[in-house]
């Protein structure tokens, strides 16, 4: 007999683009089933005190941003998921590096891909547990399973932060997907309201983004289903 699929209940979200910058703006978008806007803008991040948020680039911004919007706790675990990360840091730090073999260790230590969850607990002064995904165009799928997993180990609540940006002009012509600024955080906690399956598949690689496409499924209600590098993935609303 298979295993029942892993489950959730979604109690919260928040997210942050520079076109989409509250609930209702994000409803509609949701609902329209348009593509993420593109912008250049960056959230204030009042919540943050100076000397942290100081630290923080867009990509970083956007997605403490969308953290604390979600209402974290003290009992929450945190899974950080983002395909690219701190791109525009690090390809600064390499061609530094390149160019006189010398690198800005405040600008390295930010580079690393937990960087930004951890001044998140620095500035919370909250000792949460801290996952960092990064799985290529499945990173969205990847994190889900690393909550799912996290929440079947017995959290109580997990914060699922997405964030992505568009790659520097340098990196763009191996880009594989569409591209736009764009962070979230999907509470998620035990409950039977979506389940997550996966499976072998040789059909043809979807086109679209699969980060914006699970937050649109959560938010609107509707199933989602996404296909890459020979594995089929599918988010379901529960009966």
């Amino acid at each position: 007999m298979p295993s029942p699929a892993p489950s959730f209940t979604l109690s919260g979200w928040s997210a942050w683009n520079p076109a989409l910058t509250d609930a209702a703006a994000w409803l509609d978008w949701a609902a329209r089933d348009e593509a993420l806007p593109q912008g250049d803008g960056a959230p204030a991040l009042a919540a943050m005190p100076p000397l942290l948020r100081r630290r923080a680039h867009r990509l970083g911004r956007m997605a403490l941003e969308t953290l604390y919007g979600a209402a974290p706790g003290d009992d929450c675990v945190v899974v950080h998921a983002s395909r690219h990360g701190e791109v525009e840091r690090s390809l600064a730090l390499l061609q530094s590096l390149a160019a006189d073999g010398s690198v800005s260790p405040q600008h390295f230590g930010m580079a690393v891909h937990n960087a930004i969850p951890g001044l998140f607990t620095i500035a919370r002064q909250l000792p949460l547990p801290v996952s960092a995904v990064a799985a290529g165009r499945a990173t969205i799928w990847a994190a889900l399973v690393e909550a799912l997993g996290q929440l079947a180990d017995g959290a109580p609540r997990v914060l699922l932060v997405m964030a992505d940006e568009p790659v520097p002009p340098l990196f763009t012509p191996f880009t594989d997907e569409p591209e736009a600024p764009f962070a979230y955080t999907l509470a998620l906690t035990p409950g039977d309201d979506w389940h997550l399956d996966w499976a072998a598949s040789d059909a043809g690689d979807c086109a679209d983004n699969a980060a914006p496409g699970v937050l649109r499924a959560v938010l609107t209600g509707r199933g989602y289903a996404w296909q890459s590098q020979g594995r089929r993935w599918r988010l379901e609303p529960g009966a």
